[in-house]
């Protein structure tokens, strides 16, 4: 069987294939839909199957033009009902094509032909237009129009049916009625924009323009019209209204809304959000300069006006703060910003702007104004500052007006110092620096920085402290002098006492070896204990008197106490006992180690004055235990005269005291006070206690050993001295011999000198060698000089010294430093640890 040349599926309405024998070949989708049968249903069976009363004339050879037309029923599948249905013939020398039009209503006549000479002009203009011969029923697309609709551009004359497929049917519907407007003569033309379906499914926007033609009766005859595809402009204009609509969320979201005044024609717009900012609606307001002015009080409507036209009249932006009484009576605060529009010659034609109503945020900054000045007085500068990093809120600093509104004019630090400690605020809430400096304590400040998430703005207080800083530092030399002119009288008694066992010693051990006595070892022994206290005394002496440390090591601090009676003892009067009680498990805190020890100097010593102003006789313990925090507590208890109640909160104020005069300044308390709490550590005091006096509680985060602490001891293993050449540098020549002798008994080469001449001279001549030891301190050089000069020769030398003197500067010492005096087994001790 050959199949039709005609592409039947790209036809817009139902049509049926028969060949001669009048069987049928095939349909398209849209006759499937119609009758409700498929293709396999209907193939090869008899037409009449399908349609009644229908005569193929199978006698026409060419396919025609305009081809003949008649009225059958069709038998749909669903319910085989007679269904009237139109019919259209048309033949080619093997098929016969019918096309199948649902029915529609007739006229008693049918209306002449559309007029071919419309059309012609009509399509020389390449225009989409459309014509309805409401007789006929019949509808006739251009080309244009087809070829639009996704069809082949070709003119097309079809029923109504035919606008089914392609337009919705409300939109059908409203369109049917207009047209019947139009016939009768209701109105004279018709503009509409409507939505289609084209072919493929793709949607449209098209605008259709209609008028009527009318007979000599005044009848409607046909419809006639132009169509637009404005689908581009739609989408335009759906795009304009989504981003007013996002400009109106966004003015909404930020309570701003925006405005424009036009200077030369003097009119104002608002947009929506103004409005409701100004409590109004726009049915009963006409925004203009003095009915806005109206919202406002009298007092500010003078200086809005001046302020406006000054902007104008220089050709500068605007800003304005102020407060507007909205129509409901509640008052508001708006903040208004706008930037002027030139011409060509440079004159203002009008200005823009946004107006945004702040009540809430100044609420807000009122409340974090009144948190900031919390403990602090008006003086103290504070700055609001954004994510962003700009100023928000500069006016609640005092300095406003002047260069040190801006933080890094007030601060002298570096970008990376600022963000480092604006993210730690952000991570931690709020973080609190004292005595902090950026430029090697030329200015010292007391910093706070708070970060309220909720507003995104971080308030820096900041506080210079220069001055109180360093009468504190002053006052602190000037304490531990006093402190030290204190302690030397009952020190030099002891080291005294020391010297004198020595002596002694010494010169007996001289005696009994000149009258020949050969056991000698006990008086050995007794100058080397002597020599053991007076270093004691002398290690904590120098200790205590040194330059303040503010560097944070973890230790042990119960073992700091037993290191530190001795020298707690010294300090105190012989008729005062001290009694200390620490617990058998041991532990580790965080805190300067010196600074540990000099707060409970300190505690003791004013313990002390306490009890002397009761009597000359009494009792004062230090304890330590652990509390329910796990946390370790150090207690100092006196039994001296106490402290009143109404005093307690006053003893850590600076130069407040409780003493008798010239016995105290009132400073001592206060850095105990300060040193806490700057390292995290806790202090309260109880003004009576079970001993009668004050009792003092330090409180510490620390952390429990379970295994017993490191004594220190090592085991002297020198082996590793054999054979090996060692430089010895002192300017005391017996330290020196003491040193050389010592190693050669296990096994070393030893040469040692005195001065830079010898050194020289060794390093020359005598080399080369593997270890070399030296003195911090000599009369010609230095031991870092003398570290030089060997390095130069020998670079490979591993280097160990000695040193009698506690500096700061020993800190930055690479190499081990052995402290004098010392005997032989912390001489072996020190060497075991450090050769490896």
């Amino acid at each position: 069987m050959t199949l039709p040349m005609l592409d039947i599926n790209n036809i817009p309405f139902a049509i049926l294939v028969v060949d001669r024998d009048q069987e049928l070949v095939s349909l398209n989708n849209i006759a499937q839909d119609l009758t409700g049968y498929s293709e396999e249903d209907l193939v090869a069976k008899p037409i009449s199957f399908l349609i009644e009363e229908l005569d193929v004339d199978k006698t026409q050879e060419t396919l025609a033009l305009t081809g003949e037309s008649s009225k059958s029923y069709l038998l749909k599948k669903s319910d085989k009902s007679l269904n009237s249905v139109q019919i259209r013939k048309e033949h080619n020398e093997t098929f016969c094509y019918l096309y199948l039009y649902e029915p529609f209503v007739k006229k008693d006549e049918i209306s002449e032909p559309l007029k071919v000479d419309t059309r012609t002009a009509l399509e020389s203009l390449d225009e989409m237009f459309w014509e309805w011969d409401i007789a006929s029923d019949l509808i006739y697309f251009s080309a244009e129009l087809m070829a639009l609709v996704g069809y082949k551009k070709e003119p097309l004359q079809a029923p109504r049916s035919f606008l089914k497929q392609h337009v919705e049917k409300e939109s059908r519907q409203e369109l049917i009625r207009q047209m019947q407007t139009l016939l009768d003569g209701e109105s004279s033309s018709y503009n509409h924009t409507y939505q289609i379906l084209t072919r493929d499914n793709q949607q449209l926007w098209v605008n259709v323009t209609a008028r009527s033609m009318n007979d000599g009766d005044g009848v409607g005859k046909r419809v006639y019209g132009a169509l637009r595809n404005v689908t581009e402009t739609k989408s335009l204009i759906r795009q304009l209204k989504k981003q007013n609509s996002y400009l109106s969320l966004a003015e909404r979201i930020s309570n701003s809304g925006h405005w424009r005044y036009d200077v030369v024609a003097e009119k104002m717009f608002w947009s929506t959000e103004l409005y409701r900012i100004f409590g109004t609606e726009p049915q009963s307001f006409v925004p203009s300069v003095d009915n806005e002015l109206s919202f406002h009080t009298e007092e500010e409507r003078e200086s809005i006006k001046i302020a406006l036209q000054n902007s104008i009249n220089n050709a500068q932006s605007y800003y304005n703060k102020s407060t507007i009484i909205r129509s409901n009576g509640r008052k508001a605060k708006i903040e208004t910003i706008g930037e002027v529009e030139v011409d060509s010659n440079g004159n203002v034609i009008a200005l823009f702007g946004i107006c945004r109503d702040v009540t809430k945020s100044e609420v807000i900054f009122e409340k974090l104004k009144l948190l900031a000045l919390v403990n602090y007085t008006i003086k103290v500068p504070i700055f609001f500052i954004n994510e962003e990093d700009n100023v928000v809120y500069q006016d609640l600093s005092p300095q406003q007006g002047d260069g040190k509104t801006v933080l890094f004019n007030y601060i002298n630090f570096s970008i990376s110092e600022y963000l480092k400690l604006k993210k730690i605020a952000k991570s931690k809430g709020q973080l609190k620096r004292i005595n902090i400096s950026f430029d090697d304590f030329n200015t010292v400040f007391d910093l706070s920085v708070t970060y309220e998430a909720d507003e995104g703005v971080y308030i820096w207080i900041v506080e210079n402290v220069t001055e109180k800083f360093r009468k504190e530092q002053q006052q602190i030399i000037s304490n531990r002098l006093a402190l030290l002119g204190n302690t030397f009288g009952n020190v030099s008694h002891d080291i005294n006492n020391v010297l004198g066992v020595a002596l002694g010693a010494i010169e007996m051990l001289e005696l009994k070896f000149s009258q020949g006595e050969q056991d000698i070892s006990r008086y050995i022994d007794r100058v080397k204990n002597a020599i053991d206290k007076g270093k004691s005394v002398t290690e904590r002496l120098l200790a205590f008197t040194k330059k303040p440390m503010v560097k944070v090591v973890e230790f042990d601090p119960l073992k700091d106490i037993v290191d530190n009676q001795y020298l707690f003892k010294q300090m105190l009067i012989n008729t005062i006992k001290l009694n200390i009680e620490l617990p058998e498990q041991q532990c580790t805190i965080n805190f300067p180690q010196g600074e540990f020890i000099n707060i409970l100097l300190n505690l003791v010593i004013n313990s002390q004055d306490a009890i002397k102003e009761k009597g000359l006789s009494g009792t004062i313990e230090i304890k330590a235990n652990y509390n329910t925090d796990n946390n370790l507590e150090v207690h100092v208890i006196d039994s001296g005269i106490g402290i009143q109640s109404e005093n307690l909160n006053k003893i850590f104020d600076p130069f407040y005291s409780s003493k008798s005069v010239n016995k105290g300044n009132g400073i001592g308390l206060a850095n105990v006070y300060s040193t806490i709490y700057k390292h995290n550590g806790q202090i309260k005091v109880l003004g009576k206690s079970e001993l009668g006096g004050a009792h003092f509680i330090l409180e510490f985060k620390c952390k429990k050993l379970h295994e017993p602490a490191n004594t220190g001891v090592i085991s002297s293993n020198l082996l590793t001295l054999k054979q090996r050449r060692i430089l010895i540098l002192d300017d005391e020549e017996s330290i020196a011999e003491f040193v050389a002798l010592f190693l050669e008994t296990h096994g070393a080469h030893t040469f040692h000198v005195s001065d830079k001449k010898q050194l020289i001279n060794a390093i020359e001549h005598e080399g080369p060698f593997d270890i070399f030891m030296t003195d911090m301190i000599l009369p010609d050089l230095t031991g870092r000089q003398a570290t030089d000069l060997v390095l130069q020769h020998f670079p490979y030398i591993k280097v160990f010294s000695m040193s009698g003197y506690i500096d700061n500067e020993n800190e930055s010492w690479p190499y081990p430093v052995l402290r004098k005096p010392f005997n032989s087994n912390e001489l072996s001790e020190f060497l075991a640890a450090s050769y490896r």
